[in-house]
């Protein structure tokens, strides 16, 4: 007998999400699951999402699928790994980005996604304790934060990139840079930068073109920092030349299992804005821990 969980956010991404439960349930059923095996979570908080699916982890339902974007994804995760890791993840895009569902190759196609959780295969990823909160696949501090602070849900999933460009054009005329102490378990730095960005794999906001050493299951994260840069060649590189974005010359980069954040100025106004995994996370200091293959993801087959 196998359970299913559906954990639905019906606040994020494009679809209509009764409409897709009912397909995800029909599908199921005609798979030989039986309705009462079957259970759906409609959570109003983040914290809701989380505890939600670390009770289900607990109650041992066999696979938990989140219908929403990257941040319901991450809260869900987070709940499997409170909750034991019993419960394995079934990922269905329903999100605007869908970065994790991306980095391990699962289709965007509900019907080719759906038809994956019975023909695929279980794969532990990691996942990264930030301070209080958790991580699945990036953290971003400096200019791409501030870019995404002020690009609204509405206008990200009606304009998509133009969005986040007709954003960062305000942002980029500021010149910011921070100062920041970098203390990871391989070395402590100062570092001046535009952007500070952590990736968990080698794929960020839906797009690859970082590390392509860089995997979901490595024990590692790649931390990179952009000490000068040139707002259309920027851009340029991150949204149209797809996969060549480690390309971009002002990059400087280094991994770490564990790693900690540090304001070096005092005033508050010069503290940069984090985001992790897309959400407002508030500022610095943090300190980010690597949890090796905390939880597993169902998977296509290679």
């Amino acid at each position: 007998m196998t359970r299913f969980a559906l954990i639905i956010n019906q606040q994020s991404g494009k679809s209509n999400k009764d409409q897709l439960v009912e397909t995800i349930k029909t599908f199921l059923i005609e798979k030989n699951i039986a309705e009462k095996d079957i259970l759906t979570f409609y959570p109003k908080s983040a914290d809701e999402t989380r505890e939600m699916a670390k009770e289900a982890c607990l109650d041992k339902v066999d696979v938990i699928i989140p219908l929403g974007g990257d941040g319901t994804i991450k809260l869900v995760c987070a709940g499997i790994y409170e909750g034991g890791g019993h419960s394995r993840l079934g990922l269905i895009p329903t999100g605007t980005v869908n970065n994790l569902a991306k980095s391990l190759g699962i289709p965007l196609n509900t019907k080719k996604a759906l038809e994956s959780l019975f023909s695929g295969q279980g794969l532990a990823i990691d996942m990264a304790k930030v301070s209080n909160q958790y991580m699945i696949s990036s953290l971003t501090l400096g200019l791409m934060a501030d870019m995404a602070l002020s690009v609204t849900p509405e206008s990200k999933r009606r304009f998509g990139a133009l969005a986040f460009i007709k954003a960062g054009w305000k942002i980029f005329l500021r010149r910011r840079s921070y100062r920041i102490q970098a203390i990871s378990d391989q070395k402590k730095q100062y570092i001046k930068t535009k952007l500070l960005l952590v990736t968990m794999s080698n794929t960020v906001a839906g797009l690859p073109g970082f590390n392509r050493k860089d995997t979901v299951d490595d024990g590692l994260f790649t931390v990179y920092t952009l000490k000068k840069t040139h707002f259309i060649r920027f851009f340029f590189y991150f949204f149209f030349r797809i996969g060549k974005f480690s390309q971009f010359k002002h990059w400087d980069s280094f991994q770490a299992s564990e790693l900690r954040l540090v304001n070096v100025r005092q005033k508050d106004k010069n503290n940069p804005n984090v985001r992790i995994d897309g959400d407002v996370a508030g500022k610095l200091p943090v300190l980010i821990q690597m949890l090796p293959k905390a939880i597993t993801v169902i998977v296509p087959k290679k």
